[in-house]
């Protein structure tokens, strides 16, 4: 596997994460359940360096989307 490709499939599962914590949200806020958008970890991971700090949380609907991200990512080929 060269780069481009790894690199490809790195950006499909980030940006399948944020789908699906993004649908999550929508489906929680549409129906009024809210068990897609509730946080795993207790704390969101941090990313700090000099100037940019990042923080992310785990919630139910990131996992589906990264694990539907992986299922077509990995069917494909």
């Amino acid at each position: 596997m060269d780069g481009g490709k790894a690199a490809k499939i790195a950006l499909a599962i980030l940006l399948g994460t944020l789908a699906g914590a993004v649908v999550g949200v929508i489906i929680d806020n549409v129906f009024g359940v809210h068990i897609l958008s509730v946080y795993l970890l207790q704390e969101p991971v941090r990313l700090e360096l000099y100037v940019i700090k990042v923080e992310a949380q785990v919630t139910p609907a990131s996992l589906l989307g990264l694990v539907a991200t992986l299922f077509f990512v990995l069917k494909k080929g």
